[in-house]
């Protein structure tokens, strides 16, 4: 085996493990922190999936096709716009958006921190989604993203469009190498708690949520 295989092994079995304590850290949270609708159905890959689904003056006719071997862009997501096409969508496995007590006022600060494993619909492709907000690939591969654009949802935190700002990986690495955009949707739970706190509490709540990554067209 060759040291950029042992590489790569050595990489999956991180975030394998780091994925084994992401569940660990989730099933250890209150079921009474997780609304009944916790992970939508439209979360779940369906049959072929319309070209339609994707809006054709956002993505290019060859994102549209991947969309619908296994994933639905939803009506109203937030997108990059033209030039930019789907490189690849994932769901979350298990994950957890953690609050913590603002120290000055005493009451739940409504930022949070995500931990969470993410599965690629159609495709054993792992990404762990932590505070950053980064993204870390099983190949290494590893971007940081700030929130451009909030679409308020009732009752789950928000669907977002974050722009990546930094590759942080010393190494190209095929699966976030050319990602410039990401799309929250589809997103359920997550909530933060509301009103007085004790300084230097923290607390979890899980959610569901789709994650779309978005590539340039001439990449």
């Amino acid at each position: 085996m060759s040291m950029v295989d042992k590489t790569k092994v050595r990489i999956a079995a991180a975030v394998l493990a780091l994925g084994a304590a992401v569940v660990q850290a989730v099933q250890a949270v209150p079921a009474q922190a997780v609304p009944a609708q916790a992970v939508p159905a439209q979360a779940v890959p369906a049959q072929a999936v319309p070209a339609q689904a994707v809006p054709a003056q956002a993505v290019p006719a060859q994102a549209a096709a991947l969309a619908s071997r296994s994933f639905t862009l939803p009506e109203g997501a937030p997108t990059p716009g033209a030039g930019f096409l789907v490189k690849a969508a994932y769901r979350v496995v298990v994950g957890v958006q953690t609050y913590s007590c603002d120290a000055a006022t005493l009451t739940w600060a409504t930022a949070s921190v995500p931990e969470a494993l993410l599965k690629a619909y159609g495709a054993f492709k792992l990404i762990h989604h932590y505070e950053g907000p980064r993204w870390t690939a099983l190949d290494g591969s590893t971007v940081l993203a700030a929130v451009t654009q909030r679409v308020p949802k009732d009752g789950t935190i928000p669907w977002l469009l974050l722009e990546v700002t930094k590759h942080e990986n010393t190494k190209p690495g095929p699966e976030l190498d050319d990602v410039a955009f990401i799309s929250r949707v589809n997103t359920a739970g997550g909530v933060g708690p509301t009103g007085a706190c004790e300084a230097g509490s923290t607390r979890s709540v899980r959610y569901g949520a789709d994650y779309v990554f978005w590539a340039p067209a001439s990449a």
